[in-house]
């Protein structure tokens, strides 16, 4: 036999469900702002499993925001999409300035032949890279 769910709990999960999908409204976030929606104690939510577990979930999401106006949305604090953006930057300058170094090795490999010293007399044969690729 299933037990139906109180209809404050329903409430409950509804709101937590609305704090999960609008993380500008993180200000109004907390215990008191359910309790006092559905007409029950903070004790009565703390003792209720269902509700405490969805209750951590939301607030954990909600930790990776800041608290903003409501009017200009929600704002990740993480920034993972900026530190994105940084990573492709830094390894972008880093393919340059390999690219780079590789066109002035060459060169100096090409200088070398053009006054008939042979390359890999001077440089070992592995860190010869231009005629492996």
């Amino acid at each position: 036999m299933s037990k139906k769910a109180p209809e404050w709990q329903v409430n409950a999960l509804s709101n937590l469900e609305f704090f999960y999908s609008n993380p500008e409204y993180k200000n109004e976030f907390g215990h008191d702002y359910i309790a006092e929606r559905c007409g029950v104690t903070r004790m009565t939510l703390n003792r209720n499993k269902v509700y405490m577990k969805r209750y951590h979930e939301v607030r954990e999401h909600l930790k990776g925001f800041k608290k903003v106006d409501p009017s200009e949305g929600a704002t990740p604090i993480d920034g993972y999409k900026e530190k994105y953006e940084v990573e492709v930057e830094k390894r972008n300058e880093v393919e340059k300035k390999l690219n780079a170094l590789q066109l002035r090795l060459n060169d100096c490999y090409q200088m070398l032949e053009d006054q008939g010293i042979d390359p890999e007399f001077i440089y070992p044969k592995r860190l010869k890279k231009h005629k492996e690729k």
